[in-house]
């Protein structure tokens, strides 16, 4: 996957801008609108704060006999500007909150949706494991705070365009002076956003390594063996000089970031006090009003502040919307496995069939499986055996078409898989993979998974899925019985490996499927408890179609027939007297268990 640098310019701001803003109108229309509400008044406000301390300065400097009626109409216009600049601050913060919490609704939503739809190929991908390091910084208060920029700019540049109004009205050369101060400024502070944005890129592949090194530490399943191997020490010092790294580029940005801006403030403030001097000189010949001199003395630093403030905010936005775009890009990644639009064969045993599959995962060099044909009739249990690295469970992989092959193809019943949609397709197989998910949930709720519509809501069925796969001795006599929670994240029992293992296999067999696709089952059991199993496999096995995939020949011993991976190729393929008898491949590996 390339991955080509943003372009962080106004286009992009733009059209990034225009995507988040129809994403929060969709999902919260009326907040925005309050928002655009808010905006406007917050913007208009410190110039009409200007304009009425001019307007009561003059009047006070000159008091008449109508003074109170004239001094009147400008305090209650300032109460009211003051009263709105309090109640606009509340509404912001508060429709502020509200759209981030809608955002983050929406946001979370279409990105675990979308995430749904990926092949396993894009999860496997270490470049793409670092863009949905830098989508998932993009959550929904990310994109909220890109709106909250957004409109901070907007408040900045109105209030920066009416208070330089204000200054022209009493000094035109402030048109002229203001711009070349910051034109430069701002040109600094986007290309340090980009800067900021490229830096914060660089690091997705060690912020998730120091998140590594911290989970080895900590984590349930890894924290015994790190401390009996005496590892803590090393794992502290990686992760600190990745810290340490972090801190340092900080240190050099934040340096470019002071040093630009204080040279910037140095500059404004210079010929803002210049000019202010010019309007007192003006004061005192008589062609400013005292009011004028009160007003610009006050509304320079005002403005100084708002062009300040907008020039940060929008290159703070440009730097938030070259993260969306990252955002956008895992929105708009597509999946490489084309759905079919036939439905799965629905027969209680399917056949099976396997011609000339050759295999390579994306970038490798060479072929995991080479020229693979075989068959298994409706009922059949085939037994898949080989030595670590021989393919096996690749080919278990595109057996359940998470992976297409390059070459060949595999027939479902007679149809071609990748012609039949993938959810009808894992609705008819019952998968157990090598390394299964020990899921962070009720026991019910684990053995469930295997056909949530089914058994979400039918505790006895669950019970006899579970007794199928002999494990529910065991999680009936759990603390809550089948309620009970397990995993030491959230809940407070765990099971052993096999006990783990059972469940796993429990939740593979749970559906009405008419391919079971065992990998490994008994990898976690000892002799006594394969033995037990033994049983239970022919149960689970009986009326449908049956791939094993096993190094254990005591497991093996219940399949039809047994295929012989080497190097990713058929070595041999028949019953297991036949392939004793033909003393190959097969022969050796069984003689070499038996000792």
């Amino acid at each position: 996957m390339s991955e080509p640098e943003p372009r962080a310019d106004v286009r992009t701001l733009a059209r990034t801008i225009s995507w988040v803003w129809t994403v929060a109108r969709a999902e919260c229309a009326p907040i925005l609108f309050g928002l655009v509400a808010v905006t406007a008044v917050r913007g208009m406000v410190p110039a009409l704060g200007a304009l009425v301390v001019r307007g009561l300065v003059d009047v006070v400097v000159e008091p008449g006999p109508d003074s109170l009626a004239r001094v009147v109409p400008w305090l209650a216009a300032g109460f009211v500007i003051a009263l709105g600049e309090a109640l606009s601050q509340f509404a912001n913060h508060y429709l502020s909150a509200r759209l981030s919490d809608g955002l983050d609704v929406r946001l979370g939503t279409d990105v675990l949706r979308h995430a749904r739809g990926l092949d396993l190929e894009f999860f496997e991908n270490p470049r793409s494991r670092d863009l949905i390091e830098r989508a998932q910084q993009v959550n929904g208060p990310g994109l909220a705070r890109l709106v909250a920029q957004t409109q901070s700019t907007v408040v900045s540049a109105i209030q920066t365009v009416t208070l330089l109004a204000v200054l022209v009205s009493i000094e035109p050369l402030v048109l002229v002076a203001v711009p070349p101060i910051g034109l430069p400024f701002l040109v600094f502070r986007w290309r340090h956003a980009h800067r900021l944005y490229l830096e914060n890129r660089a690091r997705a592949t060690k912020r998730r390594r120091a998140r590594y090194y911290l989970g080895l530490v900590t984590g349930a399943r890894s924290a015994a063996e790190v401390r009996v191997l005496r590892l803590g020490a090393l794992l502290e010092s990686r992760l600190r000089a990745v810290l340490a790294e972090f801190r340092d580029r900080n240190r050099d940005l934040l340096r470019a970031s002071l040093v630009g801006s204080s040279i910037s403030a140095t500059a404004t403030i210079l010929v803002l006090y210049v000019l202010f001097a010019r309007v007192a000189w003006k004061a005192l010949g008589g062609s400013a009003s005292i009011g004028d001199l009160a007003v610009f003395g006050g509304t320079t630093a005002a403005l100084r502040n708002s062009l300040d403030q907008a020039i940060r905010t929008l290159s703070g936005a440009l730097e938030l919307t070259l993260s969306v775009r990252d955002l956008q890009r895992f929105l708009s990644t597509r999946a490489t496995l084309r759905d079919g639009d036939r439905a799965a064969p629905a027969p209680r045993a399917a056949s099976l069939s396997v011609r000339d599959v050759t295999f390579r995962y994306p970038g490798a060099e060479r072929p995991v499986l080479h020229d693979v044909s075989f068959e298994v009739a409706p009922g059949e249990t085939l037994a898949i055996v080989g030595e670590n690295g021989a393919g096996k469970s690749t080919l278990a992989r595109l057996l359940v078409r998470l992976y297409d092959p390059e070459a060949g193809r595999i027939l479902f019943d007679g149809v071609d898989l990748r012609e039949i949609r993938l959810d009808d397709l894992h609705q008819r197989i019952g998968f157990v993979p090598q390394s299964f998910q020990r899921f962070e949930a009720s026991a019910a709720e684990n053995i469930a998974y295997g056909d949530w519509p089914a058994l979400a809501d039918d505790p006895e069925r669950i019970a006899q899925v579970a007794r199928r796969a002999e494990v529910d001795r065991v999680l009936s006599r759990l603390p809550h019985g089948y309620d009970t929670l397990l995993g030491r994240e959230f809940g407070e029992v765990d099971l052993s490996g096999g006990q783990w293992q059972r469940v796993a296999i429990a939740r593979g067999a749970a559906r009405d499927a008419s391919l079971l696709l065992l990998d490994e089952p008994s990898a976690a059991l000892d002799v006594r408890a394969e033995r037990e199993l033994f049983e239970c496999f022919r149960a689970l096995a009986a009326g449908r179609t049956t791939v094993l995939i096993s190094h254990r020949f005591g497991t093996i011993a219940i399949a039809d027939r047994i295929l012989v991976l080497s190097d990713g190729r058929v070595a041999e393929l028949g019953t297991h007297e036949e392939l004793l008898a033909r003393g190959g491949v097969y022969a050796a590996l069984y003689r070499l268990q038996e000792r």
